[in-house]
């Protein structure tokens, strides 16, 4: 329940915050799309007011201009220029008519003869003087044209199309008309590539095209505004401006935010397993810490209560052992029976001797002030290995001493030659009958490893937190009290021991000690009294 406790809160808490960033980062592209829509209004609307002004000043000089012919005139105003503009445009215009249909041809004063001269056909009060249609009836010219002076404002032109001649003529009002389309269009041209806009387009007051440069296509931001000029009154002008820049942004910004959001969603899944696993580790550390307070409290009890006995039982012993002493001195049988009665008392007093022994090796495995002292570890474990070895050879097992011959270690020598003794004890005993026990060590810079490895059966998975507790045993024999005492002792030399095994493969103890007590890094058992 803790554990679940402990995942959902960060995970709850990790979600608000995606939530939150995921919203607040809506609403900031939200923002920013609106942003550069609005600087796509503002370039639209800059453009259009240095257009409109562009065309308001040149139209305003062109008005100026008959009235005036040496005025200073901007850029964009060559009269010349652009009447001879008009000529061309009109004559592409003429020579493209099929049937010369007058209908198609937007002038108001047209005339169309034959090759010899005759009236064909007439649209307006055209007149057209002889010396003007010789030229073109003996072919001597193709082209015939009268630009505008200061006697006469109005422009004539003829040309030869096939077997037809056409003559046409712009009176004042429509030359200054085709000038200010011209002007216009030359504007537009320039200025647009200048600023590089995609497109312009300027429509009359009934809504027909007046003048189109570029295309409407793509992806284009359109603003569409009334030019509101004197000169082209009721007409509106419409600029396209490219969004490919514009959505490149909001499309990298977009992708981006994306990308930052996986990635969180990501971290963060990753930071809540995490925050799981340390503090899943944590509580089995401090489940295990529990255990092992619950345990030396235990091996404490365990001890001073044995400790007690041992006491209580050296009382006794001692009063056996003088009484078997004054029964082989004072209470001699007779001599057919004198050597049988000494071999009994010799067995008794061995006996004793052996409890005796059993009960002083107890009590020294409970006494933790013991002083420290630099001991030989390779010279503690074959001690161990010279003690025990008859038993494991009878078993046919053999006990291999690897221990670094140099490897020194603080240490109280007989409790933790006890223990070594226990451990090893233990594995014979669970090999049964032929096998191997190993002692090796590995060094490190501050403590060392020793590990005791057998090739017995293994510990039960279930098992293995409880092989340190005081009286748990698999074995017909013995009361379980071996591998706490050992486990003591490690502590008590501030160290730790750990247990590997699996189910058929053997077990294997290690047991990790510091190379240097200090006066903290023993751990606080009581002495037992």
């Amino acid at each position: 329940m803790r554990d679940k406790r402990t995942v959902l809160f960060p995970s709850l808490l990790f979600v608000v915050l995606f939530i939150l960033i995921t919203v607040t980062g809506f609403l900031q592209i939200k923002i920013i799309q609106k942003n550069l829509q609005e600087l796509l209004k503002s370039q639209g609307e800059i453009l259009f007011k240095h257009l409109k002004r562009e065309i308001d000043i040149n139209l305003e000089y062109l008005s100026l201009l008959d009235k005036s012919p040496s005025i200073i005139t901007p850029n964009f105003l060559n009269i010349m220029v652009y009447d001879e503009a008009i000529v061309e445009d009109l004559y592409n215009l003429l020579s493209d008519t099929r049937n010369l249909e007058l209908g198609k041809i937007p002038l108001e004063d047209l005339l169309i003869l034959d090759d010899k001269g005759k009236v064909l056909a007439r649209k307006g009060t055209l007149k057209i003087p002889a010396s003007y249609i010789r030229p073109l009836v003996s072919k001597k010219q193709e082209t015939f044209v009268k630009m505008p002076s200061k006697q006469e404002n109005s422009l004539v032109m003829g040309l030869r199309i096939g077997d037809r001649i056409v003559f046409f003529s712009l009176d004042d009002a429509e030359l200054e008309a085709f000038r200010k389309k011209s002007i216009v269009k030359e504007i537009l041209d320039s200025e647009g590539k200048r600023f590089d806009i995609f497109g312009i387009n300027i429509y009359g007051p009934k809504g027909e095209p007046y003048l189109t440069t570029g295309e409407k296509r793509g992806n284009v931001y359109v603003l569409s505004r009334l030019l509101d000029s004197k000169f082209l009154p009721k007409y509106r002008m419409e600029i396209l401006l490219s969004r490919v820049v514009a959505d490149d942004i909001f499309r990298r910004m977009t992708v981006n935010f994306v990308f930052v959001l996986v990635f969180l969603l990501f971290s963060g899944a990753l930071s809540t397993y995490a925050i799981f696993l340390m503090n899943r580790k944590h509580d089995e550390k401090v489940k295990e810490m529990e255990r092992e307070i619950e345990l030396k409290d235990r091996l404490v009890s365990l001890g001073r209560l044995a400790s007690g006995m041992a006491h209580e039982i050296r009382n006794p012993l001692n009063a056996i052992s003088i009484s078997v002493q004054r029964l082989k001195r004072e209470f001699v049988p007779e001599e057919d029976k004198r050597d049988e009665y000494n071999a009994f008392i010799d067995i008794v007093r061995g006996e004793l001797r052996r409890v005796d022994r059993i009960v002083e090796e107890f009590l020294l495995s409970t006494k933790s002030r013991v002083p420290f002292a630099r001991e030989n570890l390779y010279a503690i474990a074959d001690d161990v290995v010279t003690l025990i070895r008859e038993k494991a050879l009878l078993k046919g097992i053999d006990i291999v001493n690897h221990i670094d011959r140099d490897a020194h270690v603080e240490c109280q020598k007989e409790r933790l030659k006890q223990a070594f003794y226990n451990i090893v004890l233990n594995g014979i005993e669970a090999i049964g009958n032929n096998g191997v026990v190993e002692i090796s060590s590995v060094m490190t810079r501050e403590s060392i490893d020793i590990s005791v490895k057998d090739t017995g059966p293994g510990i039960k998975e279930g098992d293995l937190r409880t092989i340190f507790e005081y009286y748990f045993t698999t074995k017909d024999k013995g009361m379980g009290l071996g591998l706490p005492i050992s486990y003591m002792i490690v502590k008590d030399h501030g160290g730790d021991i750990k247990v590997l095994s699996e189910k058929g493969k053997g077990t294997k103890f290690v047991i990790s000690l510091p190379l240097n007590q200090t006066k903290n890094a023993r751990s606080a058992v009581p002495d037992v009294p």
